[in-house]
């Protein structure tokens, strides 16, 4: 398991990150597609909530009515006679796409109500606002109204609604609410982020999800077992305590510093890599001082082990010798594993083992 960890990571975190792309492609597109949705449900109320505008206004009016003759819309020209004199306007096939009343009884009734300034181009945004509370809630509009009769040079312009969203970003679409185009609608709806309108329900969406929560999972489980086991592998192998520099890791095996010391096959370990075999004499005083309270061989003791005699001559020499042999043995130099000469409790001339 351990060998393929580097693997299994890489390969889970590749996944990761290549159905997250897909995620966040299927999300806008879902989103896109939504937003276009419910643009056109906007457009659909907002022709529902005009409609019903222009017949309660009128219908407060209590003005009878008749109509009747030929449809001028099917001609190229429309005229409109008032007191100020006839008004001709050309047909626009454009115009007659963004007309918001495409019934010829709802735009005269429109265009009668707009001159005589009787309609409150608020209440159609109110109720533009309550048919779209019950379907999309959370949208917020505003309408721009813009008069341009013949001979008006005011051009006069209301604003209902929430004047901030008076931006390209929010604009709906432009309409006419007259059969003459005098009276041109602009609208205004600020729609939720793409990603607040995606459909997360959505089968390639969800399959994402789930992919991406198993990978995650995958990775913290991978990574909770490479520590879980590398941290049972250092308690397995931790140190007993047998000094201040000897470390016992294992049954017969000592550590000194970055040296391991194997008791059963009398070799050194140098960091892991150098392995060597010891004479026997270094041997026996090694094992001597790693026993040795405090590891400390007076030198008495150094010529017991040796198996010499005390009062021999030469016997200084030959101790300075053997301890000689045993710190080119231990590389002293470059393993700061050292034999320092020095007393103990009892006044005892001797060497002590010790890490410098």
């Amino acid at each position: 398991m351990m060998k393929h960890y580097k693997y299994i990571i890489c390969i889970s975190v590749a996944v990761l990150v290549l159905v997250t792309g897909l995620l966040i492609y299927w999300v806008y597109e879902s989103g896109a597609e939504n937003r276009r949705k419910s643009k056109q449900k906007a457009e659909m109320l907002l022709k529902d909530a005009a409609e019903f505008w222009v017949n309660r206004e009128f219908d407060k009016l209590g003005m009878p009515y008749s109509f009747g003759g030929r449809e001028e819309s099917q001609g190229t020209k429309r005229r409109m006679v008032t007191a100020a004199g006839e008004t001709i306007v050309e047909v626009d096939s454009v115009k007659e796409l963004k007309r918001l009343l495409p019934s010829r009884i709802l735009g005269l009734k429109s265009k009668y109500l707009l001159l005589m300034n009787t309609p409150s181009i608020y209440s159609l945004n109110e109720l533009w606002q309550g048919n779209r509370n019950n379907v999309q809630p959370h949208y917020y509009t505003a309408l721009e109204l813009f008069s341009e009769q013949p001979g008006d040079k005011k051009k006069e312009r209301i604003v209902v609604g929430d004047s901030t969203l008076l931006t390209d970003m929010n604009k709906l679409g432009e309409y006419y609410l007259d059969d003459m185009y005098f009276f041109r609608l602009v609208t205004y709806i600020a729609f939720p982020s793409v990603w607040q309108c995606a459909d997360w329900s959505e089968t390639g969406i969800v399959v994402c999800l789930v992919i991406i929560v198993v990978c995650l999972l995958a990775i913290i489980l991978l990574i909770l077992y490479h520590i879980l086991y590398h941290r049972k592998v250092r308690e397995s192998t931790k140190p007993c305590v047998c000094g201040n520099t000897v470390l016992c890791i294992d049954k017969d095996k000592y550590q000194i510093c970055d040296i391991v010391f194997d008791e059963i096959g009398r070799t050194l370990t140098f960091g892991g890599k150098k392995v060597i075999n010891c004479p026997l004499q270094p041997y026996k005083l090694l094992c001597a001082f790693i026993h040795a309270e405090n590891h400390f061989l007076s030198n008495d003791r150094i010529i017991e082990i040796c198996g010499w005699t005390s009062g021999e001559d030469g016997i200084g020499d030959r101790r300075r010798m053997a301890i000689s042999s045993l710190r080119k043995l231990l590389d002293s130099k470059n393993s700061h594993v050292n034999l320092e000469s020095g007393k103990n409790e009892k006044e005892e001339m001797g060497f002590y083992l010790v890490i410098k």
